[in-house]
């Protein structure tokens, strides 16, 4: 089976490569991801998991490596233009995401303008289902995002994620700023929409709880290197970097069963 998306030996240095003052953010990095998967990538802060991020959906450039998209090569503008019509981009920050004058439909309707995905008419009509499809009133398309809490923010962001019905989502940390609870049903919410869409999640965070209940795979990174992979069943249970070990062991319940996930998802 080819990978939807493959990221090969990435590496990127911020700065001239030969300045004392450059900084290697990635060194040669290799990521897959499959159809209908949801992979995780976990690390501490500036272990470069959103470098490596931004770099799979072209937001930055890598300085060395390559990025395929179901087997082929992203070189050109076009290329990229249309990798983002098929894998899209979750912040962590809702709120800075979304404009703050925008009204909610105005801006669930712009990728579909944009991309001119349907009829001005159909617009409307799209916009409401989504919203219902990730738990959202189709009334909150009148309102600002001020007027919304932290955990409908990033489910309008959720929502226009979807709105071209992408095969991938590359979610960066995108609950690490909501209480637990509204974690909980975000999470769920995730689930459910693979589920009904079938889509590939990457899934970008430091919390190892997390990971070990929503990712089928997962990539340990330390210091812009990926220290370990493979299914995250085995490496929680009996991980074999050091850097692994201690991750584990500074949260406690994080190796618990996946049937059982200490962070309690509810409907």
């Amino acid at each position: 089976m080819t990978p939807i998306i493959d990221a090969k030996n990435i590496t990127k240095v911020f700065g001239a490569s030969r300045s004392p003052h450059a900084a290697r953010a990635l060194n040669d990095v290799s990521v897959d991801v499959y159809p209908g998967e949801t992979v995780g990538v976990v690390g501490e802060s500036g272990s470069g998991k959103t470098t490596l991020a931004r770099i799979m959906i072209g937001i930055e450039s890598a300085t060395k490596g390559q990025v395929y998209k179901d087997g082929h090569l992203l070189e050109s503008r076009v290329d990229w233009r249309n990798l983002r019509l098929n894998v899209q981009y979750v912040f962590q920050d809702p709120f800075t995401a979304l404009c703050p004058t925008m009204r909610i439909g105005a801006a669930l309707a712009e990728p579909l303008s944009v991309h001119k995905k349907c009829p001005a008419s159909e617009r409307l009509g799209r916009v409401s289902e989504m919203l219902k499809k990730v738990g959202l009133h189709p009334d909150m398309a009148r309102r600002l995002p001020v007027q919304l809490s932290g955990g409908q923010r990033q489910r309008v962001s959720l929502a226009r994620a979807l709105m071209l019905e992408p095969s991938v989502l590359i979610c960066d940390e995108i609950v690490s700023g909501l209480d637990v609870s509204v974690q909980a049903q975000v999470l769920q919410l995730l689930v459910d929409l693979q589920k009904d869409l079938g889509i590939s999640i990457v899934f970008i965070s430091h919390d190892l709880r997390v990971i070990r209940y929503l990712c089928d795979r997962v990539y340990v990174m330390y210091k812009g290197e990926v220290v370990e992979q493979g299914k995250t069943g085995p490496i929680f249970e009996n991980p074999s970097h050091q850097y692994t070990k201690n991750l584990l062991a500074s949260i406690p319940g994080a190796r618990h069963d996946k049937s059982t996930p200490v962070v309690q998802v509810t409907s």
